[in-house]
């Protein structure tokens, strides 16, 4: 019987993560491994509290512990391994806090965020538009499951590899080893809760910038067809409308308004939300910046030590994810700043605007609020919106690319030091 009640949910879990129907939720596989990697949970009374906080205490007190191991190395050297492989982590481990702590103060403004993007009334009638969002759906929730699995991976890598092997990476107290077995592998996989929260801490932002992505390549593709979708309602209007004295220039009127208005504002509600994201994605950013710089530098020293052994390996791939999460950020700010622009060029040079606006004293009104609606969204599309790194620099590729010089430069002088 319990078998079969298994299988139930199982199905059900499945359904829910790989169908996409009008109520699905982009975020709701996010949300079930945020809680599980202790990163959020929406308590909904004092008793669900209680236990998240204890259960939240758990990979809090491993980040105290690399700290205390951090403040023995500095009354007690130890060889050069062994102290980047716990500044590595104490460096990690905060970083992955920082994290928390952002998601946490801001979390209103990212579920109104998620909110407004899971509200697909846009188009929603469009058979290609929600091929799009239902393809959407099952990247985003296929790409947190491959991070989920490479981070399982690396955690039974770790398990297996280093953390029996090495003093730093075992619990201590006093500078002594805890004996018991049980105690090591418990630490352990506390220890392993820290990469999924600084892989899924980092997942949120990305399945944001990909849904406001194709949101706003949607947009474009409706903008670009207004002329035609304009013209062929026009005719199908004036035929309806041919014995009623109707003139041409009063249905297109008619249709034009509704039609542009409905893309016109679609697009100040992407901005409005792109400005609150930029707002959040700044600070996270700085952190992610500077920490992968660190983080790079000191996984890149302890590999120039090991070199590409079964114990350095597990470095690699952790430069890896630090390296790809970077560009993942920088170029989708890139992107989207791009499709914003392509909404104003559309706009501007993608129609026959002087052939389809012309002047009529009977329709003033309506020529003027056109065109001035016009300008407002081109200038505004063309302005872009600002994202930066906490105020020191904006989010780019070529920022990437600083990155790396940084990171390499930065390796340099800590191999100086190795040698």
């Amino acid at each position: 019987m319990w078998h079969h009640q298994v299988q139930l949910w199982f199905r059900f879990l499945l359904g829910r993560f790989t169908t996409f129907t009008d109520s699905s939720d982009y975020f709701g596989l996010y949300k079930t491994l945020a809680t599980i990697s202790a990163i959020h949970y929406d308590a909904s009374c004092w008793f669900d509290r209680a236990i998240w906080i204890v259960y939240r205490s758990l990979p809090i007190l491993v980040n105290i512990s690399y700290f205390y191991k951090a403040y023995r190395l500095i009354l007690f050297p130890e060889d050069n391994t062994s102290a980047a492989s716990v500044i590595a982590s104490v460096w990690g481990f905060t970083e992955g806090t920082l994290r928390i702590c952002l998601i946490e103060l801001r979390y209103g403004t990212l579920a109104s965020i998620m909110s407004f993007l899971n509200e697909r009334s846009y188009r929603q009638q469009d058979s290609l538009v929600r091929q799009q969002r239902a393809t959407l759906f099952g990247e985003n929730n296929r790409i947190q499951l491959i991070l989920v699995a490479t981070m399982l991976m690396e955690a039974i890598w770790f398990m297996t590899t280093q953390l029996f092997s090495r003093d730093a990476f075992m619990l201590q107290v006093n500078g002594h080893v805890v004996d018991s077995i049980a105690v090591q592998i418990l630490y352990g996989l506390l220890s392993n809760v820290w990469g999924l929260i600084y892989v899924l801490s980092f997942a949120i932002f990305y399945i944001i910038m990909n849904t406001l992505h194709l949101e706003m390549s949607i947009l474009l593709d409706g903008i670009t067809s207004v002329q035609f979708t304009v013209m062929r309602r026009l005719k199908q209007r004036m035929e309806t409308l041919a014995a009623s004295g109707h003139s041409s220039t009063q249905v297109f009127w008619s249709i034009l308004q509704p039609e542009l208005n409905s893309h016109i504002s679609r697009h100040v509600d992407l901005l409005d939300n792109l400005k609150e994201f930029s707002s959040i994605v700044g600070p996270f950013s700085f952190v992610q910046y500077y920490g992968t710089l660190a983080l790079i530098a000191d996984c890149g020293f302890i590999l120039s030590i090991e070199g590409l052994s079964a114990n350095g390996m597990i470095y690699l791939l952790f430069v890896t994810v630090l390296v790809f999460q970077s560009f993942i950020l920088c170029r989708g700010i890139e992107k989207l700043n791009d499709l914003n622009e392509a909404i104003g060029q559309a706009l501007y040079s993608g129609f026959d605007w002087p052939d389809m606006l012309q002047y009529d004293q009977r329709f003033r009104r309506q020529y003027v609020t056109v065109r001035h609606t016009l300008m407002l969204v081109i200038g505004r599309s063309q302005k872009g919106f600002q994202c930066s790194y906490g105020g020191l620099g904006s989010i780019s590729m070529e920022r990437f690319a600083q990155l790396m010089q940084k990171s390499y430069s930065l390796l340099t002088i800590l191999l100086q030091f190795a040698k």
